[in-house]
């Protein structure tokens, strides 16, 4: 039913699939069978194009009501008991150090609560909200102005320091750079992108050996001497005892790592987590 009213608001099964994050065959098959339950065709088909149908626009209004009171569902009264699933996505660098902790914590006042978590990047967790897939996602900051329906909460800054083998001597952060191989933290990803900037800023070309979004595989590569890198400082970065580090005074800028969550009426115990995850409960 959300499915539908997405199609219909955007009439086209290719942006609806888009969207919800399905694919366009499994957004047909929804909508077709609607259209057989029902008994009469929700949209007019031309080719590609799609236009709601008479019975169509009908609907819509109906749908609208259906999930309204659907979500009313919600506020039925019940006992003092709190529980559900939360659906949480984080990226690998802020599991143990922000998820881990806070969940520790939560389920110490609300045992009846089920975790589902999911690690990916940042970018794949932001997809997985937009599908409704994810309740909240602990992630970096997209470079980008938020999605309207989006609420950001944020929870920790990180600056960005070089990392290198034990072995690497000096402590002029340029020299090092254009000497020894370079780990690039992907430049596509919402963190990697502002290390391309700082390096283009300065005009610096390392020689690039490898790209990747995983923190952990740069600092297992770091710590097998295959280069150095600029990662965001973690605590991560502790669990290696042949890397150190050095500050880059230049690189202003920090790695922000928050919440990303809907702005609509939320379930009672995915509130409380937020919350927890924040620091407004602890």
């Amino acid at each position: 039913m959300r499915t539908f009213l997405v199609a219909a608001q955007l009439e086209s099964f290719a942006a609806t699939a888009e969207k919800v994050g399905l694919t366009q065959s499994a957004v047909s098959a929804q909508i077709k069978r609607l259209e057989l339950e029902f008994g009469y065709p929700l949209f007019e088909r031309t080719g590609r194009a799609v236009h709601l149908s008479k019975a169509g626009l009908a609907a819509v209004e109906r749908a609208g009501e259906i999930i309204a009171l659907f979500e009313r569902m919600r506020d039925i009264p019940r006992d003092n008991t709190i529980s559900g699933t939360i659906k949480v996505g984080v990226i690998s660098t802020g599991y143990s150090s922000l998820l881990a902790p806070a969940m520790a914590e939560f389920l110490k006042s609300f045992s009846d609560i089920l975790f589902s978590v999911s690690v990916d990047v940042s970018l794949a967790l932001l997809q997985k909200l937009e599908a409704r897939e994810l309740d909240v996602a602990i992630m970096v900051k997209p470079p980008f102005s938020l999605i309207p329906h989006m609420e950001w909460v944020p929870l920790i800054d990180q600056p960005y320091v070089l990392v290198m083998h034990e072995s690497v001597q000096g402590k002029e952060w340029k020299r090092i750079l254009n000497q020894y191989p370079f780990i690039r933290y992907d430049s596509r990803s919402f963190g990697g992108s502002s290390i391309s900037s700082f390096l283009k800023m300065h005009s610096l070309m390392p020689d690039d050996i490898a790209e990747t979004e995983e923190i952990s595989l740069i600092l297992d590569m770091v710590s097998n001497n295959a280069g150095v890198a600029i990662i965001p400082s973690c605590q991560q970065i502790r669990k290696y005892k042949n890397i150190k580090c050095i500050d880059i005074p230049d690189f202003v800028k920090k790695r922000e790592i928050g919440l990303m969550v809907f702005k609509a009426r939320r379930q009672e115990f995915v509130e409380k987590f937020i919350s927890f995850l924040s620091g407004k409960s602890i």
